[in-house]
């Protein structure tokens, strides 16, 4: 057994220096994590609406139509734990914050981001240590070893920027036409990835919300949670169970706090089709109507405390 250890040892020295200079060159790639972090460092002061939470958001809320100065902080699969710990990360660069946004969509409260590849992009970029396995400090091990050279080839070879964000922090992606969409196969898709087989992350996202309101009420920011708009052939494939306890637990948080509100555009029916990049992501149209809904709404609570 130690002889094998000790050929193992000796056979994998020659591979350190070259996993090193990959593991640098990883991490000199541009990514959207460095690019959000970097506006959070330089900017924070002047955003007055900030946006978290995940894809729906990422895709659904374009800062350019707000009044006021705002920037989308969200990411694919960005769950409540990482809105909590982004928003405490930055705290002091928000000086001038009023509005939170934050999207509770059907799995807000099931889905949770733990033991998964993206936790890295935390761990690395926006220097927020979680206990996780070792593999999630490092973009080597955290990916399998021919995405990795995928990484490496389209940037270093290929030329291709891998950035998908703009300076506000809205989804260059999904502002793009989308040539590929089926709306009846990617709302049965999603709706099956997104319906929870457990409850067991329940509470903890609860928790977690909790205490991202009670900072927010500290500071004298509002928090508004809202539903964003899905397509049909998306909500028919939802789990009734999962779905109710979610919004019901959404309007809670509203009634017991004063500085919360929350508005479900679940079905709002005035988002057509070309609002809709897939059945539960949205257009560049479709993010343009949602942010004017939500600008509005912002606008009405400015006056209403003017008067």
């Amino acid at each position: 057994m130690k002889k094998l250890l000790l050929k193992l040892v000796f056979f994998s020295i020659p591979l350190l220096p070259i996993g090193l200079i990959a593991e640098y060159m990883l991490r000199s790639i541009p990514n959207d994590y460095k690019v959000k972090v970097k506006q959070y460092e330089k900017n924070a002061l002047h955003f007055s609406i900030l946006c978290l939470g995940e894809s729906h958001a990422y895709s659904g809320i374009n800062p350019e139509y707000f009044d006021d100065n705002g920037f989308n902080g969200s990411h694919f699969a960005q769950t409540l734990n990482y809105d909590l710990e982004i928003l405490k990360r930055f705290e002091h660069n928000l000086q001038n914050l009023k509005y939170l946004l934050l999207p509770i969509s059907y799995g807000s409260f099931t889905n949770r981001l733990e033991n998964r590849w993206e936790v890295k992009n935390y761990s690395l970029y926006y220097n927020i240590k979680q206990k996780h396995d070792i593999r999630y400090y490092t973009e080597i091990l955290s990916l399998p070893l021919d995405i990795s050279i995928d990484k490496l080839k389209s940037y270093y070879i290929m030329h291709e920027s891998p950035l998908m964000t703009d300076s506000l922090g809205y989804s260059t992606l999904y502002s793009k036409h989308n040539p590929d969409k089926n709306l009846v196969e990617s709302g049965k898709k999603m709706a099956a990835v997104q319906t929870a087989k457990d409850y067991r992350n329940w509470n903890k996202n609860r928790k977690s919300l909790d205490e991202i309101i009670a900072r927010c009420k500290k500071r004298g920011i509002t928090v508004i949670l809202f539903t964003p708009p899905a397509h049909s052939y998306y909500r028919m494939h939802l789990d009734p169970t999962q779905l109710n306890k979610t919004l019901l637990l959404a309007a809670s948080f509203a009634k017991k706090n004063k500085n919360v509100f929350y508005l479900n555009f679940l079905r709002d029916d005035s988002f057509l089709e070309d609002d809709f990049y897939d059945a539960d992501h949205f257009s560049r149209t479709g993010a343009k109507k949602l942010t004017n809904k939500l600008n509005t709404f912002i606008e009405d609570l400015e006056k209403s405390t003017e008067n």
